[in-house]
C-alpha cells in the first residue's frame, strides 16, 4: 500500500504549466502516506549530501486530515489555474494592438518584378488601354506600348516700344514690325511607344510653321503658309553594353538644359535668347543624327554624345555637303534627394561643327548663284512672340550672314531644386573662326559695320540667363534622369469650380497649382566689328497649372535693345548710320494643353 501510494503521489505531483502551492504539498503527502498515520508530520526534513546539515521545512501535509482532502485540494487548484489561463488568453486577445497600415510608398521602377515563369519577349501582343498623361495601351509584360498624344498652344500678345525699335526697317528698326496678335504657337500630334521590350520610337509632327515664300493661295498673307515640320522622329535601342541607349533619327542634340526641356512645361512662354541664337536656330532645335545616352549605376553622373547633320530648316534634311557637327554633354548631380525634389545639377556641353554650306546670292527666281559656302547667321527674336514660327516674328538682334571655316560652342548649366523653389541658369559662348562679312540677305537689320567681304577673324558671341521660380501652392518640380532635365510638374489638386446641390448651392472650389517666376536674359552679338546688337531683358511670369496636362501662362517682358546700324548696300556703298536702341515692352498669355 505504501509503495502504491508513493507511486501515485509521484505521478500526480509532476510540475504543471502554472506552479501552485499544492506542488510541494504532493511531495509532503508522499511522506504522510508512507507512515502509519494518515496525518503527516509537522516538518519535512531534507537531508543534504555529504556533511551538509539537513534542511527542515514546514510540512504542507500537516494541514490535511485525510487523503481525500489532498485530492480535493489538488482538483480545486487545477481548476483555478485553468480559469486563470483562460482569463489571461481573453485579456491578451482583447488588448492586442491593431495592425498599422503599411506606409504608402511609390514603387521603385528600377526593381520591377519579372514574371515568375520564363517568358518569350513578343509572344504576348494583346494590349490593355489606360490613361497616363495621355492615351496609352500596353501589353501585360510591358514589352509593347503605344501612346498617342499631342500638344496645342494658343497665344494672345500685345506690345509697345520706344522710338528706336519703332523705326522703319531700313533705319535700324525691328523687322518685321511689332504687332498685337492672336496665334497658335504650337500644334503637334505625336505617337510614341515601345516594341519588343528594348526598342523605343517617337514620331511627332508640328502643323504650326510658316515659310518665307510667295504663297499664291493666301495673297493677303504673302509670306506665310502652313507647312508641316518634323520634330521627334527617331528609333532607339536600350541597354546596349557599354553604350547604354543609342538613338537614331531626327532629335534634339544634347546641347543646353532648357533646349532639352520639353515645350509642354517651359517656365515661361518662350525660351531664352540663347535658344534662338545658339541652341536651335532656324531648325526648331531638332537635327538628324545618332546619339548615345548613358549614366553610372547610381545615376549621379550622366553623359550624352552624338554626331549630327547641321541643318537650318525644320524639316530634318540637308541637301548640301558638309555641315557635320559633334555634340557632347556631361552632367553631375552632387545632391539628389527625395526623387529630385531636392537637387543640385551641374552640367557642361559643347559643339564642334562646320557651318552649313549654302548659297550667298540668289537670282530673281530664287535659284542659288555661285558656289555653296560655309556660313552662319546669328539672330534672336523676343521673349514674347508676335506670330507663329516663321518670318512673321520680329527680330531683335541679328548679325547677318557670316562665312567661316569652323565653329566651336560651349554651354554651362547650373540648376537647383528645393521643394517649391527652383533655380536655373546657363551660359553660352560661340567662337566663329576666319569669319568674313557678306552681302547676303537684306541690309536693313543685319548691322554690317565692315564692308561685305571683310575678314574679321575670330568672332566670339555670348549669351546667358538666370531664373528663379516658386510654387505658391507647395508643389515641387519633377526631374528626369533619362536626359537630365526637368519633367512634368504635378499639381497637388486639379482646378475645378462647381455648384453643389440643395437650396444653398454652395460653390466648391479647388485652386490647381500656382507658380511665380522671374528671369534675366542676356545676348551679345557685338564682336570684331560685326554689330548684331545687345539685348538685356527681364521676364515676370505667373503660371496657373489647371491639372498635369493643362496650364495658363501670364508673362510681362521688358527688353532693352542696344543696336546701332551702319549698313552697307549690296553694291558696297556705305549708308547712313541709324540708332535703333530702346525699350520693348510685351505682355502675353497662353493656354497650353497636351495629351
Amino acid at each position: 500500500m505504501k509503495s502504491a501510494c508513493a507511486l501515485w503521489a509521484f505521478r500526480t505531483a509532476r510540475p504543471s504549466r502554472v506552479a501552485g502551492p499544492l506542488t510541494l504539498a504532493l511531495a509532503c503527502t508522499l511522506a504522510a502516506c508512507a507512515g502509519p498515520a494518515v496525518r503527516g508530520d509537522d516538518l519535512l526534513v531534507i537531508e543534504g549530501a555529504g556533511h551538509d546539515a539537513p534542511i527542515a521545512l514546514p510540512s504542507a501535509a500537516a494541514s490535511f486530515d485525510s487523503f481525500e482532502a489532498v485530492s480535493h485540494a489538488l482538483t480545486e487548484d487545477r481548476e483555478r489555474v485553468q480559469a486563470l489561463e483562460r482569463r489571461l488568453r481573453q485579456l491578451e486577445e482583447h488588448s492586442a494592438p491593431e495592425a498599422l497600415p503599411a506606409p504608402a510608398m511609390k514603387p521603385d521602377k528600377s526593381f520591377a518584378k519579372k514574371p515568375a515563369e520564363p517568358y518569350e519577349v513578343g509572344s504576348d501582343k494583346a494590349f490593355k488601354n489606360t490613361w497616363k498623361d495621355g492615351f496609352q495601351a500596353e501589353s501585360a509584360n510591358k514589352d509593347f506600348r503605344v501612346k498617342i498624344g499631342g500638344r496645342t498652344q494658343i497665344d494672345a500678345v500685345a506690345f509697345s516700344a520706344g522710338p528706336g525699335p519703332n523705326r522703319s526697317a531700313d533705319q535700324a528698326g525691328l523687322d518685321p514690325k511689332l504687332a498685337n496678335t492672336v496665334n497658335f504657337r504650337r500644334g503637334r500630334l505625336r505617337i510614341e511607344g515601345r516594341m519588343y521590350e528594348l526598342y523605343d520610337f517617337a514620331c511627332e509632327y508640328d502643323y504650326i510653321n510658316e515659310l518665307n515664300v510667295n504663297n499664291q493661295q493666301f495673297p493677303t498673307e504673302r509670306d506665310s503658309g502652313p507647312i508641316t515640320a518634323v520634330t521627334d522622329l527617331w528609333l532607339q535601342l536600350r541597354e546596349i553594353p557599354i553604350l547604354g541607349t543609342v538613338r537614331i533619327g531626327n532629335q534634339k542634340d544634347p546641347y543646353g538644359y532648357e533646349h532639352l526641356t520639353s515645350s509642354r512645361w517651359l517656365n515661361f512662354m518662350e525660351r531664352s535668347f540663347s535658344q534662338d541664337a545658339f541652341e536651335g536656330p532656324f531648325n526648331n532645335g531638332f537635327v538628324p543624327g545618332i546619339q548615345v545616352l548613358n549614366s553610372n549605376e547610381e545615376g549621379d553622373f550622366g553623359w550624352q554624345v552624338g554626331q549630327f547633320k547641321n541643318v537650318t530648316n525644320p524639316f530634318g534634311f540637308s541637301n548640301s555637303s558638309g555641315g557635320s557637327e559633334t555634340v557632347g554633354r556631361l552632367v553631375w548631380l552632387p545632391v539628389y534627394e527625395d526623387e529630385g525634389r531636392k537637387l543640385l545639377h551641374l552640367g557642361m556641353s559643347g559643339r564642334t561643327l562646320e557651318p552649313r554650306r549654302q548659297f550667298l546670292n540668289y537670282d530673281a527666281n530664287g535659284q542659288g548663284i555661285g558656289p555653296e559656302t560655309p556660313a552662319v547667321r546669328f539672330r534672336s527674336r523676343g521673349s514674347i512672340r508676335n506670330g507663329p514660327p516663321g518670318p512673321l516674328n520680329s527680330i531683335y538682334a541679328d548679325s547677318g550672314l557670316l562665312t567661316a571655316t569652323w565653329q566651336n560652342m560651349i554651354g554651362l548649366e547650373f540648376v537647383g531644386n528645393n521643394g517649391p523653389w527652383s533655380f536655373q541658369s546657363e551660359y553660352f559662348g560661340s567662337w566663329l573662326y576666319n569669319a568674313r562679312t557678306t552681302s547676303a540677305g537684306p541690309y536693313v537689320t543685319n548691322g554690317y559695320q565692315p564692308p561685305p567681304g571683310t575678314n574679321v577673324g575670330t568672332v566670339y558671341y555670348q549669351s546667358g540667363y538666370a531664373e528663379v521660380l516658386y510654387f505658391l501652392t507647395g508643389e515641387s518640380r519633377t526631374y528626369s534622369k533619362i536626359e537630365y532635365r526637368f519633367d512634368r510638374p504635378i499639381p497637388h489638386n486639379n482646378f475645378y469650380a462647381i455648384r453643389g446641390g440643395g437650396s444653398g448651392r454652395r460653390l466648391s472650389l479647388s485652386e490647381g497649382a500656382w507658380q511665380v517666376g522671374m528671369r534675366y536674359n542676356y545676348l551679345c552679338l557685338n564682336d570684331s566689328g560685326v554689330n548684331g546688337g545687345v539685348l538685356n531683358g527681364c521676364t515676370l511670369g505667373l503660371n496657373w497649372l489647371l491639372n498635369p496636362n493643362a496650364r495658363v501662362y501670364f508673362n510681362y517682358d521688358f527688353t532693352y535693345r542696344d543696336f546701332t546700324s551702319t549698313p552697307w548696300t549690296k553694291t558696297g556703298a556705305p549708308a547712313t548710320s541709324y540708332n535703333g536702341s530702346g525699350w520693348i515692352h510685351g505682355f502675353g498669355t497662353r493656354l497650353a494643353f497636351d495629351f
